[in-house]
């Protein structure tokens, strides 16, 4: 992995395999679109990595939220039965 500074910001270099078939049709498609093939793959990765790290990103805050709703019901549950104890005496 290579660093670079480019524009006041840093950038790695990457090493990609692609299939022959692929590539082909990576080539073809820039060609349609105008665009060079390290900035459509710039976007393309771009939008497929934070897409997938926005979904663990949501899982994790899911799964906090989840937490704290159990234990503020577990509290409220425990004083409850605290409440109904004390009622019953």
């Amino acid at each position: 992995m290579e660093i670079e500074k480019a524009e006041g910001r840093s950038k790695v270099t990457r090493t990609v395999r692609l299939n022959v078939d692929v590539d082909a049709k990576l080539i073809r498609l820039t060609e349609l679109l105008g665009t060079t093939i390290n900035a459509y793959l710039n976007v393309e990765l771009g939008k497929a990595i934070n897409r997938d790290y926005l979904q663990f990103q949501v899982a994790d805050r899911q799964g906090a939220a989840m937490d704290n709703f159990m234990q503020t019901a577990l509290v409220a549950m425990q004083s409850q039965m605290e409440k109904d104890g004390d009622d019953a005496q």
